[in-house]
């Protein structure tokens, strides 16, 4: 195995479940592709797949694909094990759930240093863990040299979950790349997706699956539109995919709403639809510190999300957008209609969440916290 980097490049082996399209893959594509090449050497190990979203890997990035699939594989660790064997990184950074077969792992070989991050929970465990994996949390989080949470409720949910100390799970914050989000030709999406000039769009970018909760969303847009009080240019954009899309689809065409809802699939040029966009939402039932709604901010979008999780931290209620109660249809419709009413406070908000993404949540933060992390493990 390998010992201290002194001067040469550090070696780091990222481990997750896959690449697929979410918040906490993405965060791995661009601290891959963009901490300096000339510092560190970056390899992705994914346990069941490498996903969707792998291709967006920079050449100098190698993806591992270790199989798993679907399926249980107790021989997980030792497949780790094969791999850090061949990688010999300085630092294996495990995520989320798959932390615990890359813990294993990284200690049986006694070589490499141990990073854990936590991103996010999805149902069943948004409000409490099962004693089994707390349990395994817990000694995960001490067999690591270090362990960080994406929000600060993130660690303290963690923390309140495992007994962790909470002043050893430090926090750092997700970042994007605020110079994507600039210079797009919104009225060129617009038609490309047959949107009018004059359309007001409510778009939501998300996995459309039980923990989003898109559902909700489309419901109260349903609210909104069929009230006949309502102008007939309000429409609902809907970027993903999910084991719930063709529940979503069937609720808009038996409410006769297939005119007014454009569903795009998974796209992996949000910025761009995001130009499109007249207020973004978000109606999560838990939330980790989405990468989306920093997005939809950096984009200059009001946002409109549920009050869970860390969305929080990011939504200044009337400063940079309003959150509503998790799975009330009602609320949502009466938030849409009053923002779409209201155009120059739409325009307030979004200008003031643009501010606070430039100012708390750029990428260059973000890569920053990432390298100093990295460099101080290493050099232990």
């Amino acid at each position: 195995m390998t010992h201290s980097p002194g001067n040469r490049k550090i070696r780091i082996l990222h481990v997750l479940d896959s690449l697929a399209v979410g918040g906490m893959e993405r965060v791995v594509i661009d601290v891959a592709n963009l901490l300096d090449p000339a510092r560190f050497e970056q390899v992705v190990c994914c346990l069941s797949r490498r996903g969707e979203a792998a291709h967006l890997l920079r050449p100098h990035v190698r993806c591992l694909d270790l199989g798993k699939g679907n399926r249980a594989d107790y021989l997980m660790p030792k497949k780790i094990m094969d791999a850090i064997r061949r990688e010999r990184p300085d630092i294996v950074h495990s995520q989320s759930w798959s932390g615990v077969d890359a813990a294993i792992a990284t200690r049986l070989m006694r070589g490499p240093r141990l990073i854990h991050s936590e991103h996010g929970r999805n149902l069943p465990h948004i409000h409490a863990e099962p004693w089994k994996r707390r349990v395994a949390r817990r000694a995960l989080y001490h067999l690591a040299d270090a362990v960080f949470a994406v929000s600060a409720e993130l660690r303290d949910y963690y923390c309140r979950e495992t007994g962790f100390p909470r002043e050893r799970m430090r926090v750092i914050p997700n970042g994007v790349d605020l110079r994507r989000l600039v210079a797009e030709d919104g009225a060129a999406v617009r038609r490309e997706l047959r949107l009018g000039a004059e359309d007001f769009v409510l778009g939501t970018v998300a996995r459309l699956d039980a923990t989003k909760d898109t559902m909700t969303l489309v419901r109260g847009f349903a609210r909104l539109h069929l009230d006949r009080r309502r102008p007939a240019n309000l429409k609902l954009l809907v970027v993903g995919d999910g084991e719930r899309r063709a529940d979503l689809e069937r609720f808009v065409v038996d409410h006769e709403l297939t005119a007014a809802v454009r569903f795009t699939g998974v796209r992996h040029d949000v910025p761009r639809l995001l130009a499109a966009m007249d207020l973004f939402a978000l109606s999560s039932l838990t939330e980790g510190l989405p990468i989306t709604v920093l997005e939809a901010m950096g984009a200059g979008l009001p946002v409109l999300a549920t009050r869970v999780g860390a969305l929080p931290e990011l939504v200044a209620e009337g400063e940079t957008g309003f959150l509503v109660p998790p799975a009330q249809a009602e609320s949502f419709a009466e938030k849409i209609a009053m923002l779409y009413d209201a155009p120059a406070l739409a325009r307030r908000l979004g200008a003031a969440g643009r501010r606070m993404a430039e100012r708390e949540h750029g990428i260059d933060r973000m890569l920053d916290r990432y390298a100093d992390l990295y460099l101080r493990v290493a050099e232990k």
